[in-house]
């Protein structure tokens, strides 16, 4: 603790110096000698920074940008500069007599030096002096990438126990409309600072009584120009994206977690009243959110967010209905992140196991806790997809070649012992599918000979139920020797079929919706409140634009042979050798519609 003589030898040499110094030009003995230090830093630092993109950052940059005298007491200088400078601006200050030191407690770049240690290295920093006539001063770096500005700041919090930092990337625009990149000239200095709109924006929130001082001087220097470039910063601080990054006692980052942004939360926000309303479209959500009380005090505090609203309302306007289910499905599919490692590995197990088994519950596993609550939370999640085609009065379809007046009983009769699309189940049911039937559905051709997917581009059919004819124009057409019939069904009487999976690109647990439905109860088409209409399927010529179409002319199961060979290059050799021997036709090369050649690397005959 330093001595009363060495106090007062501090204080006789700080009035010296004060009064030795030149003062610069433009401020009075009495706003000098008040704030002699703020004035002799800057003079003394910044005539060394002159060229380089060093800025000052803070309230003082309000004295400055006005070209106004220095109206209250700095404890210290912050500095924002670009990463590449930082060395030399280090050396600048120790130069003048600073001590350049780390006081956040971490090392980052992980740069180990001759003496084994970790070295400060492009991030925040310290500068502390000895000489009580100058302030102390904090460094900021940032980056430039492309179009894109990277800021960082990170600390010791005290409440986690360990090194936090938060990462910012904010478009240039924004980075250039914060910083005055022009050089300020101020009582015979040249200095870069904030800009002033963005240090009224700050300090405008600020409820501090210098935050106020700050705003009194800026206020009126502000015009036209300065409210659009207010607005400008508005819009784009709503896209500036956050990282939390957590780091170990060496400065490794253990983990990088983006943060929501401003429009990801607003986004988020609509999303979720868009979701949690069965029948609303986007127009309706966002006439009912600006009339609310809510809205209006969020408008209050962040302007931007009509902006941000009226991009929403851009990105949703062609939305529907299955839009709401994808919201849903990524909605619970987060929800999955509450459980445990365990839990959802006890489901998985369980689902697999039984699609081993072909949906047959002889040797289910045992459930856990959490795995029950998970299997709870997916009936909610089916639940909520029901009551979005109940409300909208969506029809599901259930399509065979059995004609409405062959049915047995005027009833589609339950199909026993069927297993489901995931295999995870066998029941007795009628199934149905949610799939829209515009023409590109490959379930329109369907027979009771099968279909069978090879790839994601094409399908086999059993039989020769396809006709290549020419229309009065003269076009080829594929039409159904046999036509199909969809039945259009009431939602109300069945339930969708869903399981939990693992995403491999994200590497979570997800919930997933098959477009398949099930009833329990054989539907009558006489009542309109289970079969709400029918249509006859004749003319699939469609299917031929979106897939290649395969006849198994004899039904020999050539789909499921070819399925269940391990190698591509077979499949297609095999089918290649059915079509030449005549057991396939190939309905698009007849048609000449989206005919292609079998070929060895042919990547979209396959899923």
């Amino acid at each position: 603790m330093p001595s009363v003589l060495e106090n007062i030898k501090k204080y006789l040499n700080r009035i010296y110096r004060m009064y030795s110094t030149k003062r610069l030009p433009g401020t009075s003995k009495q706003n000098y000698g008040k704030y002699f230090r703020t004035y002799y830093t800057l003079s003394r630092v910044f005539k060394k920074l002159e060229g380089l993109d060093a800025y000052l950052v803070g309230g003082v940059s309000a004295a400055i940008q006005t070209n106004h005298d220095l109206y209250r007491e700095n404890c210290d200088l912050d500095i924002m500069c670009r990463e590449e400078d930082l060395g030399q601006i280090i050396k600048t200050l120790e130069e003048l007599g600073y001590s350049v030191k780390d006081r956040r407690g971490i090392k980052t770049r992980n740069k180990r030096g001759v003496d084994g240690e970790f070295h400060a290295s492009s991030h925040e920093l310290d500068a502390d002096t000895s000489d009580t006539n100058m302030l102390g001063i904090g460094l900021f770096t940032y980056q430039v990438k492309g179009n894109e500005v990277i800021t960082h700041t990170y600390a010791f919090e005290e409440r986690e126990g360990r090194i936090v930092g938060f990462e910012k990337v904010m478009p240039k625009e924004l980075f250039e409309l914060m910083y005055d990149s022009r050089e300020v000239e101020y009582k015979g200095m040249k200095l870069k600072t904030n800009s002033k709109e963005y240090v009224y924006m700050k300090k405008m929130k600020g409820k501090r009584e210098k935050d106020k001082q700050d705003v009194s001087i800026l206020e009126p220097t502000l015009d036209e120009k300065s409210k659009e470039k207010m607005q400008r910063i508005k819009e784009l601080e709503a896209r500036v994206k956050v990282y939390k990054l957590l780091y170990d006692k060496e400065g490794k980052i253990t983990s990088r977690t983006q943060l929501p942004t401003f429009e990801d939360r607003i986004y988020r926000y609509m999303d979720y009243l868009y979701m949690n309303d069965t029948t609303k479209t986007p127009e309706q959500i966002i006439s009912d959110a600006i009339q609310s009380t809510e809205y209006a005090k969020a408008k209050e505090t962040f302007p931007q967010v009509d902006s941000v609203v009226e991009s929403w309302r851009k990105k949703t306007k062609d939305y529907t209905y299955r839009n709401k289910i994808e919201l849903l499905t990524k909605e619970y599919s987060r929800k999955l992140n509450e459980f445990s490692k365990e839990g959802i590995n006890n489901v998985l197990d369980f689902l697999q196991n039984r699609s081993r088994n072909d949906g047959r519950s002889d040797s289910d596993i045992e459930l856990n806790d959490d795995a029950k609550k998970i299997f709870e939370l997916m009936a909610e999640y089916q639940k909520r997809i029901k009551n979005i085609f109940v409300d909208n009065n969506i029809s599901l379809t259930h399509v065979t070649n059995v004609a409405p007046d062959r049915l047995e009983d005027g009833v589609l009769k339950k199909s026993i012992d069927r297993e489901n699309t995931y295999k995870t189940e066998r029941v007795d049911g009628v199934f149905a599918s949610s799939k829209p039937l515009d023409g590109t559905n490959p379930y329109i051709a369907r027979n009771d000979s099968g279909m069978v997917r090879l790839g994601e581009k094409i399908y086999i059919y059993g039989n020769d139920n396809v006709d290549v004819v020419q229309d009065s124009e003269g076009k080829k057409r594929a039409m159904l020797r046999q036509p199909n019939y969809a039945y259009h069904l009431n939602p109300k009487w069945f339930m969708p079929v869903c399981t939990l999976t693992w995403d491999s690109r994200t590497n979570r647990p997800v919930f997933e919706f098959s477009e398949e439905w099930i009833a329990e109860n054989e539907m009558n088409i006489s009542d309109p409140e289970q079969v709400i209409s029918i249509d006859k399927i004749e003319d699939v010529t469609s299917l031929l634009e979106h897939y290649t179409v395969l006849s198994d002319i004899q039904s020999q199961g050539i789909g499921w042979v070819a399925r269940h060979k391990h190698d591509k290059k077979e499949v297609l050799k095999y089918i290649r050798e059915m079509i030449a021997n005549g057991s396939v036709r190939n309905i698009n090369h007849e048609a000449g519609i989206n005919d292609r050649e079998f070929l060895d690397d042919d990547r979209d005959f396959y899923e």
